[in-house]
């Protein structure tokens, strides 16, 4: 049992260097708001320390840790895009500050080197072997030899003098040992224990550079990582990874070289596309130094730009501090700011805010730059075009007193919503295009104020306008509910004229219901949130009561059956009692308007029904008539055109599920429509109300 490692601590993780190529990479992924999650994701499994950042935060007790997160895409969903442009922008920031010596960058691109092909033959022999977590096999080869750079972090040029004395694998471990107390294998699995994210995870780092008889029985990705570091810490394939092979998968020589060969031939590609040097050559080291710097002075303005940006309350602010900021950052002058406006598809640009649009450009390939660059959503410019400028385009070059324009689209997300034209002269040009990223990434920046502004503008139109439907509803409401008292009172003089033993009470009084319910109705919309009746109801009566109103009414006049199966032992329940009526008229109703003489609906009660554990009230509305079509039943509780008439809106089922859904219940159908004489059909409705 070996001494539990302190140095794998979230600090000593925090300060583990990383090549200043990968961080540009990563920060030029990052730059803006529309950073690509799969690039993003690619570019970070070329990092171990990276990779370690992530894994470490994400499986932090703060994300609420209820699954393993042992891949870095995993990773990236947990923290969202901010957390991780944090994480990265301050490892380049200690990058940065951290000056390395000519040894101590060479080691770190042969790490670099060796964790990357001990990570592409993880993943390329996890999918051979049919490992079930190719993507774990990756990120466990990427972080095999980690617990060196945490050596190295905590003990720098000692552990250098370490490395460069003890080449063989099993000499630097008893090194290591001798003089920190602790290898390599050991300070990485205690990290990745410390995870809890893959109890084999920690077992492959620790024990891959056990001798090969002592792994043969291990676990699947214990062998994968063992094989995997033997295969990546040699540029040559020697008899002990031919043996290896052999043993551990049963690998044929010439597959384990054409394997080898491909990774190798990757990572140096790889390398060449990030400008590593993977020889003894400081100059470029010192050239990345620069690049990065100059990347995070670049993301600093941004950062500066943002915070302004976010504070202005008014279109007429936003070009005012865009100018500043383009004088400032760029050394340019002037600028206009053209808005897309969709409906119309033209760019509009105010003139001193007046209301009156002083440019109004139209959208289309080829009328002008502007409108190149909207529709490309690319950089255009007149320096180099070789199309003849159109007139709008002369216009703004005067305008910008300039001798040139410089067009930049102002992306949020997938949409433009502007073109913002810059003054500029041929002499600019060079140094500007070094900084298109910097300016598409201020033009993103730009387009996320815009389209604040435009979302504020567009709510105080929309209360405005809340507030017109409100006072109109409020007229409906006094305006319907006149007729309805003078009917409720004719009800009651009726009711009088009558007698009180007279058999027409029954349906008089149903009649004074439906008009109380109806007024309940309009109340709901001077006021949606006041609709709580959930007093003890019931429920049979309810139903009955609905029956009544249509077995005197519809069924009548259409000579349908109306039958009750009413559950007799069920008992008075905590219901929308409102709800529930408005639910069983639209019901009964659309079966009435469905079904031909001599048809028949049946209304069933159910007083208790176990649904997922669940008890709840069954109440079953059947029929059997012509059946709901299979395109109706597609979007059967959606407002959709009605199929009835013009008379119809369409929405009843929708407003029935909508009650429902507030009434916690569940409404499910089963419509079938006969495919021959003699098959049967008909619709029935489940409604499930909870106890």
């Amino acid at each position: 049992m070996h001494e539990q490692s302190p140095l794998s601590t979230p600090k000593t993780i925090n300060q583990l260097p990383s090549l200043p190529q990968v961080l540009i990479k990563i920060l030029d992924a990052i730059h803006g708001e529309a950073a690509d999650f799969q690039q993003l994701a690619d570019i970070i499994r070329q990092d171990p320390a990276v990779a370690s950042k992530l894994i470490q935060v994400a499986s932090s007790s703060y994300y609420g840790r209820s699954q393993n997160c042992s891949t870095i895409e995993r990773a990236l969903m947990l923290l969202g895009t901010d957390t991780v442009k944090t994480i990265i922008i301050t490892t380049a920031i200690k990058h940065f500050f951290n000056h390395f010596s000519q040894q101590h960058t060479q080691f770190l691109k042969q790490f670099w080197r060796r964790s990357l092909i001990t990570a592409n033959f993880a993943q390329a022999l996890a999918t051979l072997t049919r490992y079930s977590a190719p993507e774990e096999a990756y990120l466990c080869g990427l972080l095999t030899d980690v617990g060196q750079l945490i050596l190295l972090t905590e003990f720098n040029e000692d552990y250098l003098q370490v490395v460069n004395l003890s080449p063989p694998d099993y000499r630097l471990l008893e090194e290591e040992q001798k003089h920190f107390h602790y290898n390599h294998c050991n300070v990485a699995a205690d990290l990745i224990d410390s995870w809890n994210i893959s109890t084999f995870m920690g077992d492959a780092v620790r024990y891959h550079h056990e001798e090969l008889e002592q792994i043969q029985d291990a676990q699947h990705l214990v062998k994968i990582i063992y094989l995997s570091s033997l295969l990546g810490n040699s540029s040559d394939i020697n008899d002990n990874s031919l043996t290896a092979s052999h043993e551990l998968f049963g690998l044929n020589e010439a597959l384990t070289r054409e394997i080898h060969g491909r990774i190798l031939s990757d990572v140096e590609n790889m390398a060449g596309s990030l400008n590593i040097d993977l020889s003894e050559q400081l100059h470029t080291e010192q050239q990345a130094h620069q690049d990065l710097a100059k990347r995070l002075g670049e993301l600093s303005e941004l950062s500066q730009l943002n915070q302004t940006l976010w504070q202005v309350q008014s279109h007429e602010a936003l070009e005012q501090t865009i100018g500043r900021a383009l004088l400032l950052t760029f050394g340019i002058q002037q600028c206009v700011l053209l808005e897309y406006q969709t409906e119309q598809n033209r760019l509009v640009g105010l003139n001193d805010g007046e209301s009156s649009p002083a440019f109004n450009i139209a959208v289309q390939a080829g009328r002008s730059l502007s409108s190149e660059a909207l529709l490309n959503q690319s950089i255009q410019h007149s320096v180099t075009s070789t199309a003849k400028l159109s007139v709008i385009d002369k216009q703004l070059i005067r305008l910008c007193l300039a001798e040139h324009i410089l067009c930049l689209p102002l992306i949020h997300g997938e949409q433009t919503l502007g073109v913002l034209v810059l003054g500029i002269n041929p002499k600019q040009l060079p140094a500007l295009q070094q900084r298109f990223g910097q300016l598409l990434s201020l033009g993103q920046e730009i387009a996320a104020s815009l389209h604040r502004l435009n979302a504020t503008n567009a709510t105080i139109n929309d209360d405005t306008q809340q507030q017109k439907l409100q006072n109109n509803i409020l007229e409906v409401i006094h305006e319907a509910s006149n007729p309805l008292s003078i009917i409720r009172n004719y009800l009651e003089l009726l009711r009088v004229d009558l007698g009180s033993q007279h058999s027409a009470n029954n349906n008089l009084n149903l009649i004074k219901d439906e008009i109380d319910r109806v007024g309940k109705i309009l109340l709901r919309l001077k006021d949606p949130s006041d609709n709580n009746d959930d007093s003890i109801t019931d429920i049979n009566k309810i139903i009955s009561d609905t029956a009544q109103i249509f077995i005197n009414s519809s069924c009548v006049s259409k000579q349908i059956d109306l039958k009750l199966h009413l559950d007799q032992t069920l008992q008075p329940a905590k219901v929308n009692s409102a709800y529930l009526k408005q639910i069983l008229t639209n019901l009964i109703k659309n079966a009435c308007e469905a079904l031909s003489s001599g048809q028949q609906i049946t209304l069933r009660s159910n007083a208790n029904v176990d649904s997922n554990g669940r008890s709840y009230i069954s109440i079953i509305i059947s029929d059997n008539g012509p059946g709901i079509p299979t395109e109706v039943k597609e979007q059967l509780f959606l407002p959709q055109q009605s199929t009835k008439g013009s008379k119809h809106s369409g929405l009843g089922l929708s407003i029935v599920k909508k009650l429902v859904d507030e009434m916690d219940g569940i409404i499910s159908c089963r419509s079938q429509q006969p495919a021959t004489d003699s098959e049967s059909s008909g619709t029935e409705f489940h409604l499930l109300l909870p106890k």
